[in-house]
């Protein structure tokens, strides 16, 4: 318990200073002088108005895609569940780009709706590709997910391109916040407090769905309406991200890996350290995006996609056991 408050300690110490580099960095570095200069000044007002809402955003969408990815993990019984594996992010970026080419308005109000409706799909999808007399089918899950992604991503980039609108969904096929105001920090803000909260709620019963069911059912677990609560959190985090900043992957297969190998526990335990820690990653991939190369913002799905399908590959090189189990 002490090394994991410690951990969190150490998390939040990380999260105040990815934080304050995400808000000062950028195509222009800021002295951290900016902070506290007369709103009046142009500086300022880029900071203030433009950069902070940016980085508000990135660190809600990283909390949320790794809490995702944590109770995918969990009621699947797959240490490598992901939103992104399993096509959800896919779902979600085609019902936005097939909204947009049908001529509905892209507000922040109906991205999200579109969002969340193409994850819904995507989700049902894939949970009835893995159903097996036994209940879910992690092997199947994995590879039924895997194949549905692909398809649906194929199919995204075919209708931009027949449609002459791959410019128009630039940061929806290939991720990122470029743009994003204080309507888009609102709407996470909102869904982050409903996600965040709930699983914290149910993080008792959420430790129990790791069990196998012969279990749960002794401890007197009904995991019926947990799984109904476990949906709608996991399609309210990635729809709500996907609108907001686009298909971006693999932070909910990485950062939960990671936090459970620094330090071992259940939902219960890890989940602010997964949701820090998702904060913390999206802020600095961030950064990273939009100041590697001046005056060109590198994709943050490329970016997430490296350092998740190095995760990917060391968990399937090194944790065959884990996997099997």
């Amino acid at each position: 318990m002490r090394s994991r408050r410690v951990g969190l300690a150490i998390l939040l110490i990380l999260l105040v200073f990815s934080t304050g580099l995400n808000l000062l960095g950028g195509p222009k570095w800021f002295a951290i002088t900016t902070l506290f200069q007369s709103p009046a000044k142009l500086t300022s007002t880029v900071l203030w108005q433009m950069r902070l809402p940016r980085t508000l955003c990135a660190l809600m969408v990283g909390a949320l895609l790794a809490v995702s990815g944590l109770l995918l993990q969990t009621i699947s019984h797959n240490p490598i569940a992901d939103p992104s594996i399993l096509g959800i992010n896919s779902g979600a970026t085609l019902a936005l780009i097939i909204g947009g080419v049908s001529g509905v308005s892209l507000t922040i109000g109906h991205s999200v709706v579109l969002g969340l409706i193409g994850a819904v799909v995507a989700f049902a999808v894939v949970m009835l590709l893995s159903v097996s007399h036994n209940g879910i089918d992690p092997l199947r899950l994995l590879l039924g997910g895997t194949v549905f992604s692909g398809f649906i991503s194929c199919i995204s980039y075919a209708v931009s391109i027949v449609t002459n609108t791959t410019q128009a969904f630039r940061n929806l096929l290939i991720g990122g916040f470029s743009g994003v105001g204080y309507n888009q920090v609102i709407l996470l803000a909102g869904v982050f407090i409903l996600v965040g909260g709930l699983a914290f709620c149910f993080r008792s019963g959420f430790t129990v769905m790791a069990l196998d069911q012969q279990t749960s059912r002794g401890l007197g677990v009904a995991q019926g309406h947990l799984w109904v609560v476990a949906t709608v959190l996991i399609v309210c985090a990635t729809g709500a991200s996907v609108a907001v900043a686009g298909n971006i992957g693999f932070v909910g297969l990485g950062i939960p890996q990671l936090i459970n190998g620094l330090w071992p526990g259940s939902f219960k335990q890890n989940l602010s350290l997964t949701m820090t820690g998702g904060a913390i990653f999206m802020a600095l991939a961030d950064l990273v995006a939009k100041t590697v190369v001046p005056g060109t913002e590198l994709p943050l799905a490329a970016l997430s996609a490296i350092i998740g399908g190095c995760f990917l590959f060391g968990i399937v090189a090194f944790g065959e056991r884990v996997i099997r189990e």
